[in-house]
Protein backbone atom coordinates (compact mmCIF):
# COMPACT_ATOMS: atom_id res chain seq x y z
CA UNK A 1 0.00 0.00 0.00
CA UNK A 2 1.62 3.31 -0.60
CA UNK A 3 2.42 5.94 2.18
CA UNK A 4 -0.02 8.22 3.66
CA UNK A 5 -0.51 11.22 2.09
CA UNK A 6 -0.56 14.98 3.46
CA UNK A 7 -4.23 16.84 3.39
CA UNK A 8 -3.52 19.20 0.27
CA UNK A 9 -1.95 16.58 -1.59
CA UNK A 10 -5.18 14.67 -0.94
CA UNK A 11 -7.07 17.89 -1.93
CA UNK A 12 -5.32 18.48 -5.17
CA UNK A 13 -5.68 14.94 -6.13
CA UNK A 14 -9.47 14.67 -5.55
CA UNK A 15 -10.10 17.51 -7.54
CA UNK A 16 -7.77 15.95 -10.42
CA UNK A 17 -10.14 12.90 -10.14
CA UNK A 18 -12.93 14.89 -10.24
CA UNK A 19 -11.99 15.32 -13.89
CA UNK A 20 -12.55 11.99 -14.51
CA UNK A 21 -16.51 12.48 -14.10
CA UNK A 22 -17.07 15.22 -16.45
CA UNK A 23 -13.99 14.66 -19.00
CA UNK A 24 -14.62 12.20 -21.49
CA UNK A 25 -11.68 9.93 -22.26
CA UNK A 26 -10.26 10.48 -18.64
CA UNK A 27 -10.26 7.68 -15.90
CA UNK A 28 -10.31 8.10 -12.59
CA UNK A 29 -8.95 4.96 -12.06
CA UNK A 30 -6.16 5.92 -14.32
CA UNK A 31 -5.25 9.55 -12.38
CA UNK A 32 -6.07 7.42 -9.23
CA UNK A 33 -3.02 4.88 -10.18
CA UNK A 34 -0.66 8.20 -11.39
CA UNK A 35 -1.58 9.92 -7.78
CA UNK A 36 0.00 6.47 -5.78
CA UNK A 37 -3.60 6.55 -4.14
CA UNK A 38 -5.99 3.34 -5.89
CA UNK A 39 -4.68 0.70 -3.66
CA UNK A 40 -5.56 2.69 -1.03
CA UNK A 41 -8.87 3.87 -2.40
CA UNK A 42 -10.03 1.11 -3.33
CA UNK A 43 -9.09 -0.98 -0.25
CA UNK A 44 -10.93 1.64 2.10
CA UNK A 45 -14.04 1.37 0.35
CA UNK A 46 -13.92 -2.34 0.01
CA UNK A 47 -13.14 -2.50 4.02
CA UNK A 48 -14.93 0.43 5.52
CA UNK A 49 -14.47 -0.62 9.39
CA UNK A 50 -10.79 -1.35 9.41
CA UNK A 51 -8.83 1.89 10.38
CA UNK A 52 -11.65 3.86 9.67
CA UNK A 53 -10.55 7.04 10.74
CA UNK A 54 -7.28 6.69 8.44
CA UNK A 55 -10.18 6.21 5.64
CA UNK A 56 -11.61 9.89 7.03
CA UNK A 57 -8.36 11.19 6.48
CA UNK A 58 -8.11 10.26 3.29
CA UNK A 59 -11.76 10.21 1.85
CA UNK A 60 -12.55 14.16 3.48
CA UNK A 61 -9.99 16.27 1.81
CA UNK A 62 -10.02 14.01 -1.53
CA UNK A 63 -14.35 14.01 -1.65
CA UNK A 64 -13.40 18.45 -0.99
CA UNK A 65 -11.23 18.45 -3.79
CA UNK A 66 -13.49 16.15 -6.63
CA UNK A 67 -16.50 18.24 -5.27
CA UNK A 68 -15.06 21.80 -5.82
CA UNK A 69 -13.81 20.16 -9.52
CA UNK A 70 -17.52 19.09 -10.77
CA UNK A 71 -18.88 21.92 -9.10
CA UNK A 72 -16.00 24.95 -10.23
CA UNK A 73 -14.89 23.36 -13.50
CA UNK A 74 -18.09 21.50 -15.32
CA UNK A 75 -19.21 24.46 -16.72
CA UNK A 76 -15.66 25.92 -17.42
CA UNK A 77 -15.03 22.19 -19.29
CA UNK A 78 -18.31 22.17 -21.49
CA UNK A 79 -16.98 25.42 -22.95
CA UNK A 80 -13.47 24.38 -23.09
CA UNK A 81 -14.42 20.83 -25.21
CA UNK A 82 -16.98 22.83 -27.01
CA UNK A 83 -13.93 25.49 -28.06
CA UNK A 84 -10.57 24.16 -27.65
CA UNK A 85 -11.13 20.06 -27.81
CA UNK A 86 -8.00 19.04 -29.23
CA UNK A 87 -5.39 21.03 -27.02
CA UNK A 88 -7.50 19.90 -23.74
CA UNK A 89 -7.40 16.33 -24.63
CA UNK A 90 -3.51 16.80 -25.10
CA UNK A 91 -3.16 17.52 -21.91
CA UNK A 92 -5.23 15.23 -20.33
CA UNK A 93 -3.41 12.71 -22.35
CA UNK A 94 0.09 13.82 -21.38
CA UNK A 95 -1.14 13.24 -17.50
CA UNK A 96 -2.26 9.85 -18.22
CA UNK A 97 0.87 8.76 -20.62
CA UNK A 98 3.41 10.29 -17.36
CA UNK A 99 1.56 7.74 -15.04
CA UNK A 100 2.34 4.54 -17.40
CA UNK A 101 6.06 3.98 -16.31
CA UNK A 102 4.89 3.82 -12.69
CA UNK A 103 2.09 1.36 -13.62
CA UNK A 104 4.58 -0.98 -15.27
CA UNK A 105 6.98 -1.12 -12.38
CA UNK A 106 4.47 -2.05 -10.28
CA UNK A 107 3.20 -4.51 -12.71
CA UNK A 108 6.44 -6.05 -12.73
CA UNK A 109 7.29 -6.32 -8.83
CA UNK A 110 6.42 -9.99 -9.45
CA UNK A 111 7.37 -12.36 -12.02
CA UNK A 112 5.86 -12.26 -16.04
CA UNK A 113 4.26 -15.26 -16.93
CA UNK A 114 1.64 -15.75 -19.94
CA UNK A 115 -0.91 -14.83 -17.87
CA UNK A 116 0.32 -11.57 -17.24
CA UNK A 117 0.39 -10.62 -21.55
CA UNK A 118 -2.68 -12.07 -22.05
CA UNK A 119 -4.21 -10.09 -19.29
CA UNK A 120 -2.87 -6.68 -21.04
CA UNK A 121 -4.46 -7.53 -24.31
CA UNK A 122 -7.67 -8.41 -22.34
CA UNK A 123 -7.38 -5.05 -20.68
CA UNK A 124 -7.07 -3.73 -24.10
CA UNK A 125 -9.82 -5.23 -26.19
CA UNK A 126 -12.08 -4.74 -23.03
CA UNK A 127 -11.75 -1.16 -23.37
CA UNK A 128 -11.95 -0.58 -26.94
CA UNK A 129 -15.28 -2.74 -26.60
CA UNK A 130 -16.95 -0.33 -24.24
CA UNK A 131 -15.85 2.63 -26.26
CA UNK A 132 -17.32 1.20 -29.25
CA UNK A 133 -20.98 0.63 -28.01
CA UNK A 134 -23.64 1.94 -29.56
CA UNK A 135 -25.25 4.98 -27.59
CA UNK A 136 -28.64 4.00 -26.04
CA UNK A 137 -31.70 6.21 -26.90
CA UNK A 138 -33.25 8.77 -24.44
CA UNK A 139 -36.50 7.26 -24.47
CA UNK A 140 -35.15 3.35 -23.26
CA UNK A 141 -33.74 5.74 -20.02
CA UNK A 142 -36.51 7.52 -19.54
CA UNK A 143 -39.32 4.38 -19.06
CA UNK A 144 -36.92 3.33 -15.84
CA UNK A 145 -38.17 6.44 -14.18
CA UNK A 146 -36.00 6.77 -10.92
CA UNK A 147 -34.81 3.36 -11.00
CA UNK A 148 -32.65 4.30 -14.17
CA UNK A 149 -31.47 6.99 -12.15
CA UNK A 150 -30.45 4.60 -9.87
CA UNK A 151 -28.97 2.78 -12.31
CA UNK A 152 -27.11 5.50 -13.80
CA UNK A 153 -25.37 6.14 -10.75
CA UNK A 154 -24.23 2.89 -10.10
CA UNK A 155 -22.45 2.49 -13.88
CA UNK A 156 -21.11 5.69 -12.29
CA UNK A 157 -20.00 4.22 -9.22
CA UNK A 158 -18.67 1.25 -10.64
CA UNK A 159 -16.65 2.80 -14.22
CA UNK A 160 -15.02 5.07 -11.33
CA UNK A 161 -13.11 2.32 -9.78
CA UNK A 162 -11.77 0.22 -12.79
CA UNK A 163 -8.48 1.85 -13.88
CA UNK A 164 -8.46 2.64 -17.61
CA UNK A 165 -12.17 2.95 -18.20
CA UNK A 166 -13.21 6.50 -18.39
CA UNK A 167 -16.73 7.14 -16.46
CA UNK A 168 -17.69 10.37 -19.06
CA UNK A 169 -16.64 7.86 -22.21
CA UNK A 170 -19.09 4.84 -20.60
CA UNK A 171 -21.98 7.47 -19.95
CA UNK A 172 -21.22 9.07 -23.68
CA UNK A 173 -21.69 5.57 -25.33
CA UNK A 174 -24.73 4.84 -23.55
CA UNK A 175 -26.26 8.17 -24.16
CA UNK A 176 -26.53 9.63 -20.91
CA UNK A 177 -23.81 12.13 -20.57
CA UNK A 178 -24.84 15.40 -21.33
CA UNK A 179 -27.52 14.48 -18.75
CA UNK A 180 -25.91 13.75 -15.74
CA UNK A 181 -23.33 16.70 -16.82
CA UNK A 182 -25.86 19.17 -16.98
CA UNK A 183 -27.46 17.48 -14.39
CA UNK A 184 -23.98 18.60 -12.33
CA UNK A 185 -23.58 21.56 -13.96
CA UNK A 186 -27.45 23.25 -12.31
CA UNK A 187 -27.24 20.98 -8.99
CA UNK A 188 -30.16 19.15 -10.47
CA UNK A 189 -31.37 17.38 -7.30
CA UNK A 190 -34.55 14.87 -9.14
CA UNK A 191 -31.55 13.54 -10.98
CA UNK A 192 -28.06 14.01 -8.87
CA UNK A 193 -30.19 12.13 -6.02
CA UNK A 194 -31.25 8.90 -7.06
CA UNK A 195 -28.55 8.75 -8.99
CA UNK A 196 -26.40 8.55 -6.08
CA UNK A 197 -28.66 6.07 -4.22
CA UNK A 198 -27.09 3.99 -7.10
CA UNK A 199 -23.41 5.60 -6.87
CA UNK A 200 -22.57 3.81 -3.47
CA UNK A 201 -23.56 0.42 -4.36
CA UNK A 202 -21.58 0.65 -7.53
CA UNK A 203 -18.38 1.82 -5.76
CA UNK A 204 -18.47 -0.49 -3.00
CA UNK A 205 -19.39 -3.62 -5.37
CA UNK A 206 -16.66 -3.46 -7.64
CA UNK A 207 -14.03 -2.02 -4.89
CA UNK A 208 -14.57 -4.84 -2.92
CA UNK A 209 -14.07 -7.38 -6.24
CA UNK A 210 -10.97 -5.22 -7.04
CA UNK A 211 -9.25 -5.82 -3.28
CA UNK A 212 -10.34 -9.12 -3.85
CA UNK A 213 -8.39 -9.75 -6.94
CA UNK A 214 -5.33 -7.50 -5.90
CA UNK A 215 -4.94 -9.74 -3.08
CA UNK A 216 -5.07 -13.05 -5.55
CA UNK A 217 -3.62 -11.83 -9.01
CA UNK A 218 -1.49 -8.76 -8.26
CA UNK A 219 0.69 -8.97 -11.43
CA UNK A 220 -1.71 -9.77 -13.66
CA UNK A 221 -4.69 -7.09 -12.51
CA UNK A 222 -2.04 -4.59 -13.03
CA UNK A 223 -0.99 -6.07 -16.88
CA UNK A 224 -4.90 -5.41 -17.29
CA UNK A 225 -4.82 -2.24 -15.72
CA UNK A 226 -1.88 -1.24 -18.41
CA UNK A 227 -4.17 -2.74 -21.04
CA UNK A 228 -6.81 -0.54 -19.97
CA UNK A 229 -4.73 2.48 -19.70
CA UNK A 230 -3.54 2.04 -23.32
CA UNK A 231 -6.90 1.13 -24.46
CA UNK A 232 -8.39 3.94 -23.35
CA UNK A 233 -5.62 6.34 -25.08
CA UNK A 234 -6.00 4.75 -28.07
CA UNK A 235 -9.84 5.34 -28.09
CA UNK A 236 -9.78 8.91 -27.04
CA UNK A 237 -7.23 9.75 -28.98
CA UNK A 238 -8.64 13.18 -30.57
CA UNK A 239 -6.34 13.07 -33.89
CA UNK A 240 -3.46 15.68 -34.88
CA UNK A 241 -3.60 19.13 -35.05
CA UNK A 242 -4.62 21.19 -37.83
CA UNK A 243 -2.99 24.44 -37.81
CA UNK A 244 0.37 25.96 -36.25
CA UNK A 245 -1.23 27.60 -33.55
CA UNK A 246 -2.80 25.00 -32.87
CA UNK A 247 -0.12 22.80 -33.21
CA UNK A 248 1.79 24.59 -30.69
CA UNK A 249 -1.02 25.31 -27.85
CA UNK A 250 -1.39 21.36 -27.84
CA UNK A 251 2.33 20.63 -27.44
CA UNK A 252 2.54 23.00 -24.52
CA UNK A 253 -0.46 21.49 -23.23
CA UNK A 254 0.94 18.20 -23.55
CA UNK A 255 4.08 18.74 -22.27
CA UNK A 256 2.37 20.38 -18.95
CA UNK A 257 0.18 17.06 -18.52
CA UNK A 258 2.83 15.03 -18.89
CA UNK A 259 5.34 17.58 -16.32
CA UNK A 260 2.13 17.32 -13.80
CA UNK A 261 2.00 13.81 -14.53
CA UNK A 262 5.83 12.85 -13.62
CA UNK A 263 5.52 15.01 -10.91
CA UNK A 264 2.42 12.77 -8.98
CA UNK A 265 4.86 9.70 -10.24
CA UNK A 266 7.88 10.66 -8.61
CA UNK A 267 6.07 11.63 -5.38
CA UNK A 268 5.05 7.57 -5.27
Amino acid sequence: MSKERGFWYNVGSGFLLGLAMIVPGVSGGVLAMVLGLYEPIVAAIAKPLENWRRHLKLFIPLGLGAAACVLLLSRVLQFLFARYPLPTVYFFFGLVLAGLPSVFRLANAQSFGVSHGLSLLLGFALLLVVSGLPAAEGPRWAQLGLFGQAIKGGIVGASMVVPGLSVSMLLLALGIYEELLGAVAQLDLAILLPAALGFVPGLVLVSKAMNWLFERKYGQIYYAILGLMLGSLAAAFPGVPRWGLEWMLCLLLFACGVWIGSLFSRSN
